[in-house]
């Protein structure tokens, strides 16, 4: 198992048969959260309800001897997930410690945030560490520390980083839909290596674009994910990705994503406005197909084999023109943008998405 996408469909299946016990009560809005194509907001609250049940159910089983709350915790789950060795049950655990680590971060303006969160200690999808349906194995599997990869302070900035990102890139459709000097002056910067180039034909290709990445970080579904395996790989000191074939609106935040979302630097942009275009790069790769052709450290501005052309399905040129044309690029970031291109890695091999 690679992908959100396939976690997801699993707890689906998993919950069509019945828990045991208290839990099986709530299977039925369980089902009804995992709804197809993405979570349901109007049941978040059954995430809430979960975790409480879980809680509970922990600290009765710590009494009767179960051990630390963890250890309680997973035989709970282990019980509710059916009878003893049942056929089925693994999935059904695996289930339900999956929804006790996925969370509603926010809704407005018929947008909803969801993030997973597992803990730090798996180095797999829960699905590929729950892989029988004996008790004593799934108590085992599931009793790690509980310190989840994602704290509540980053699962908070994400969500910020979300709206602002969305607030950025609908900012910079409408800039571009009717470009002032500055905005024109940008955009030459950014996606032009010729005097001659068409402003307004790239206009309208950044101004398809950057509206069909608003409206992705403004979808009901919209999930950022940790990746068990990449995160105890090397994958891990990486910023952030996403897989473009994913049919669901899913991002993977890395450590090193982690690392700048709380590091105010005096001397560059915000942390908060860094995570916004990150999540911008992100989703033009999603909406837009766009390719990594060079990062901003590189440099930005067309020169040699960086040609405007090549820029316009760069994913960097995308997220760093929309946070410039805001006016929130600042410091190291901003001469990124103005440096001519020093490293050139690959010939862009697909057909940009923006209509």
């Amino acid at each position: 198992m690679e992908k959100f996408e396939q976690a997801y469909a699993a707890a689906k299946t998993a919950l069509k048969s019945p828990l045991a016990g208290d839990l099986e009560s709530h299977r039925s809005d369980l089902r009804a959260l995992l709804a197809d194509g993405g979570p349901t907001p109007a049941k978040k609250g059954s995430l809430v309800n979960l975790r409480e049940r879980l809680e509970l159910g922990a600290a009765g089983k710590k009494s009767k001897g179960a051990g630390s709350k963890i250890a309680g915790e997973a035989q709970y789950i282990a019980e509710s997930a059916g009878a003893k060795d049942a056929p089925g049950k693994g999935k059904r655990a695996a289930t339900l410690k999956m929804l006790r680590h996925f969370y509603h971060g926010q809704s407005s303006g018929g947008a909803a945030i969801w993030v997973y969160s597992p803990p730090v200690a798996f180095d797999k999808w829960v699905f590929d560490k729950v892989t029988t349906d004996k008790d004593a194995d799934i108590i085992k599997q599931l009793s790690v520390k509980a310190e989840e990869v994602y704290s509540k302070q980053h699962r908070k900035i994400m969500v910020d980083a979300i709206s602002q990102a969305r607030r950025i890139a609908s900012n910079a459709a409408l800039k571009v839909e009717n470009p002032g000097k500055e905005t024109v002056a940008l955009v030459r910067q950014y996606f032009t290596d010729t005097a001659d180039a068409d402003i307004t034909d790239i206009c309208k290709t950044l101004k398809s674009g950057y509206s069909k990445i608003a409206g992705g970080l403004g979808s009901s579904s919209l999930v950022i994910s940790d990746e068990p395996g990449d995160r105890l790989g090397g994958g891990w000191k990486d910023w952030a990705f996403i897989y473009p074939s994913e049919a669901m609106k899913v991002i993977y935040l890395q450590n090193a994503w982690l690392k700048k979302a709380s590091e105010a630097t005096p001397d560059n942009s915000s942390p908060l406005n860094r995570c916004a275009r990150t999540i911008i790069h992100e989703m033009s790769h999603k909406e837009c197909r766009t390719e990594d052709v060079c990062y901003g450290w590189e440099g930005l501005k067309p020169d040699g084999k960086l040609t405007g052309a090549y820029a316009l399905h760069n994913a960097d040129s995308w997220a760093y023109f929309a946070v410039d044309v805001n006016g929130l690029l600042t410091g190291a970031d901003a001469s990124n943008a103005t440096m001519k291109n020093i490293n050139f890695r690959r010939v862009p091999a697909k057909t940009l998405t923006v209509t």
